[in-house]
């Protein structure tokens, strides 16, 4: 899961190494004690030995890569014929700039997005994904995944859906930025190494989801909720036996006129929840 945005992320700090060692005008066997891990680090090749693409006692020579600035003052450091002990005294262990500066993070937060689009609601974290979608109303008003199936629904086509759902992504999370992305995955990450590094991308992106959440006050979880007590409301009172008759032309019950008027104004003030939230949006006001 996230394998791409991850290789991503993989390919961009590889490539950061990269311009640091041609900017410092440094060979492979300036940085490393083994030199063809340099060349392996530099083209993103992690694999089963090399997880994360950095092993645990390379950090701390890499680092001079991003402290130093120029050739003289990294060779002069004596890196590969210094201790670990050492090197943790002068970098503090503290290897932010390097794993993290270099991340675009509109691209990550996009390529993000895109693989949460595609994961199945069956997924802990496509469900997650799909709650934060309540927050636009247009969306909110055809999710019926938590009805029961007798419960009135109004048909639409998958086309259409999909293309409710698309907006839905767009307004609540592309249309926002990456800033919330960005602080939530410097929280997780600052001050930590690639350890683990899949196992707790997918922590982050539970906790941003989390923090997408609609909040009480949202306009598309209040028309989410009505949608779902309308929809049950009006299954519930077809099946009254003083609503029901044989045939179309059969009068109506002074009872069933009236609540078919209700049934009416409800479906009506749904589309009012979309004014407002469009009102909302239109002012950049986000209700909390």
């Amino acid at each position: 899961m996230f394998e791409k945005t991850q290789d991503n992320f993989y390919k961009s700090l590889a490539k950061s190494i990269e311009k640091r060692k041609e900017e410092l005008k440094l060979r492979r066997y300036d940085i490393l004690p083994e030199r063809t891990r340099v060349s392996k680090i530099i083209h993103a090749q992690h694999n089963k030995q090399y997880p994360n693409l950095i092993s645990k006692s390379e950090y701390h020579y890499l680092i001079y890569l991003f402290l130093c600035k120029d050739h003289d003052s990294f060779i002069d450091e004596h890196i590969l014929e210094t201790t670990e002990d050492e090197h943790t005294k002068k970098c503090n262990n503290s290897f932010d700039e390097m794993l993290w500066g270099h991340i675009d993070w509109d691209k990550m937060f996009q390529d993000a997005i895109t693989e949460l689009s595609k994961l199945d609601i069956s997924n802990e974290l496509g469900k997650l994904f799909e709650k934060t979608l309540i927050d636009y109303v247009p969306y909110a008003a055809i999710r019926y995944d938590e009805l029961d199936p007798k419960y009135a629904k109004t048909w639409i086509s998958q086309d259409e859906r999909e293309e409710k759902r698309q907006r839905a992504i767009e307004r609540v999370h592309l249309g926002h930025g990456s800033e919330l992305f960005r602080q939530t995955f410097l929280e997780k990450f600052s001050g930590k190494t690639l350890e683990k590094f899949d196992k707790k991308f997918l922590e982050f992106i539970s906790c941003y989801l989390e923090k997408r959440m609609p909040n009480k006050y949202s306009v598309g979880l209040q028309a989410y909720n009505y949608h779902k007590n309308l929809s049950k409301f009006a299954a519930d009172w077809q099946n009254l036996p003083e609503v029901k008759y044989g045939d179309v032309s059969d009068e109506k019950s002074d009872l069933e006129i009236l609540l078919r008027k209700y049934i009416d104004n409800g479906w009506k003030q749904m589309k009012k929840f979309e004014t407002f939230q469009k009102g909302f949006d239109k002012l950049h006001t986000e209700i909390k």
